[in-house]
């Protein structure tokens, strides 16, 4: 697939989860001041200008009556919470019947009945992206939120989240200066406002041999409006 639909953590959520993060991995990060758009525990998320809105941000997933039967507790994959359950089962029927794969969904009206089988409190929103060097269709009408350097599928792994937003794989400098450039050409949601912004980002990432290499796919991010 290089369109479609997932359904990812809100800011404010992956802001709390990831401070938790830091106190349990001691993650070697300032601990007297904020560098880019890092977590900090002395800040509110209110109160950063740049707040991530891409799709590194834990999509809901695909579960299975199984899947609830064998790894239920055990420790070893990443497991529904209580509040998110039914539609963790519901994207596994759909993923069963080939109309998603995994977490990644084709149509609107399957993850909007995903999407309402949440429970209170929902910490979560729809966004929409393609691959924009693919042949994939226009894109909706749904306000453009900007675009960054991805990886489809597994982890969603973003080269911008894990160096200037949530690092969680590889990292960053803690001075804070390495990709302060490009840190300031990000939008309020935390993306590059053009495919070309994104590029050269990713070419001087690639640059230094810490950094995660792979296949990055130049990606669309679009925010889902739920009444449409």
């Amino acid at each position: 697939m290089t369109s479609g639909y997932l359904i990812v953590k809100t800011f404010k959520r992956m802001f709390r989860e990831y401070l938790d993060l830091l106190d349990f991995k001691k993650y070697p990060l300032p601990h007297d001041r904020v560098i880019y758009s890092i977590p900090w525990k002395e800040m509110s998320p209110d109160a950063y200008a740049k707040q991530y809105r891409g799709v590194c941000r834990d999509p809901l997933f695909s579960w299975d009556e199984k899947d609830e039967q064998f790894f239920r507790g055990s420790g070893m994959v990443v497991e529904p919470i209580e509040t998110e359950l039914e539609a963790n089962l519901a994207l596994g029927r759909l993923d069963k019947a080939k109309k998603a794969d995994y977490d990644f969904l084709k149509s609107y009206l399957d993850v909007m009945h995903v999407f309402n089988l949440l429970q209170v409190p929902v910490e979560r929103e729809v966004i929409w992206i393609r691959d924009v060097e693919s042949d994939s269709s226009e894109p909706p009408d749904y306000p453009l939120l900007g675009y960054e350097p991805a990886m489809f599928g597994g982890d969603w792994f973003s080269a911008l989240s894990d160096c200037m937003c949530f690092p969680i794989w590889h990292g960053t400098d803690t001075e804070g200066e390495l990709f302060k450039m490009h840190h300031d050409n990000l939008n309020q949601y935390a993306l590059f406002n053009t495919p070309n912004m994104t590029r050269d980002f990713l070419e001087y990432y690639r640059s230094f041999d810490w950094t995660e290499t792979g296949k990055y796919i130049i990606t669309e991010v679009r925010l889902v409006n739920r009444n449409v």
